[in-house]
């Protein structure tokens, strides 16, 4: 594994992650900015407001909206099982509930429709899952009804 070689990198997590694992992680710095919900990280040309969304992964889970481009960043919300393509042109949201079902991935389905129902406000040009294809503004609303 190669370390980071920039003097001025800080890492960036939700508040209870910092907490959690002050000592770094993999020889990643420890010097961090820890983020609550709804707080904003300005870096110039982009703003990434940040969303706390416990128990929809883990308790100290967090996502991004990145709100000069309208991108949404999922992390385990939105996983599409199988190979695709970099964006989706088919709706796979069915089979994304199959798998959720199928592995028990999330411990309670309410945290995650509350998340659901607050990224919908967001109405988000593209998102990026952690686990599969980009979902455009056109897919979206297939993948947050399913879930709804």
């Amino acid at each position: 594994m190669e370390i980071l070689k920039s003097p001025r990198v800080k890492l960036v997590c939700s508040d209870l992650s910092s907490k959690l694992n002050l000592t770094g992680w993999y020889n990643v710095p420890t010097d961090h900015i820890s983020f609550w919900d709804n707080e904003v990280l300005k870096t110039g040309k982009r703003t990434f407001r940040f969303i706390m969304t416990p128990h929809v992964h883990h308790w100290d889970s967090m996502m991004i909206f990145e709100e000069t481009t309208k991108s949404l960043f999922t992390s385990d919300l939105f996983i599409q099982p199988g190979d695709n393509k970099p964006i989706l042109s088919e709706d796979l949201s069915d089979q994304m509930i199959q798998l959720y079902r199928a592995v028990g991935i999330f411990g309670s389905e309410e945290p995650v429709r509350q998340t659901t129902k607050r990224l919908v406000k967001l109405e988000p040009k593209i998102t990026f899952p952690m686990h599969g294809s980009c979902i455009d503004a056109t897919m979206f609303s297939s993948y947050t009804d399913a879930i709804m």
